[in-house]
């Protein structure tokens, strides 16, 4: 049971780092480049779209799955693998999850209220775009972090 909550926590924090890290790298440059009216609009429609299994799992599995792992590890007598498990559970749990509802949703939902002409969308999109990215960032640095501690804990949990 421990290496298949594991696997899963693993699977499920490489995708989550991916996931940010695309978004980081990736989409929001390209949405910068684009008109801010269509930027906005692309993000609105992200944003009105994103909830789904998928991204349930992605998004809360890693700290599910690396919580799970660290109370198997401790019923197994690995102390070291499920404190490495917590770590990961802590560091997806603040970093992630905490970031977003402090930081990126709030960001969305007043992008998704903002009233813009031709004349403000690029003010518009800017007062969005940088901080929600920089706020990504820190995401992407905790779920990479929380990968990491997760593989810590398996290689932990394998060693015995």
């Amino acid at each position: 049971m421990l290496a298949a909550t594991l696997a899963l926590g693993l699977l499920a924090a490489a995708w989550s780092a991916g996931f940010f890290w695309a978004w980081s790298f990736t989409v929001m440059p390209g949405f910068a480049a684009a008109p801010p009216e269509a930027a906005i609009a692309a993000m609105r429609a992200v944003n009105a779209s994103i909830a789904g299994p998928g991204f349930a799992f992605v998004f809360f599995g890693p700290a599910v799955f690396a919580a799970l792992s660290a109370a198997l590890a401790f019923a197994a007598g690995s102390s070291a693998a499920a404190w490495t498990g917590l770590a990961a559970a802590t560091l997806h749990g603040a970093g992630v999850l905490g970031v977003t509802f402090a930081a990126n949703i709030p960001l969305n939902t007043a992008l998704a209220a903002a009233p813009f002409a031709p004349d403000t969308a690029a003010e518009v999109w800017r007062r969005f775009a940088e901080p929600w990215t920089a706020w990504n960032h820190l995401r992407t640095a905790a779920a990479s972090l929380a990968f990491l501690a997760l593989a810590a804990a398996a290689g932990l949990a394998l060693r015995g």
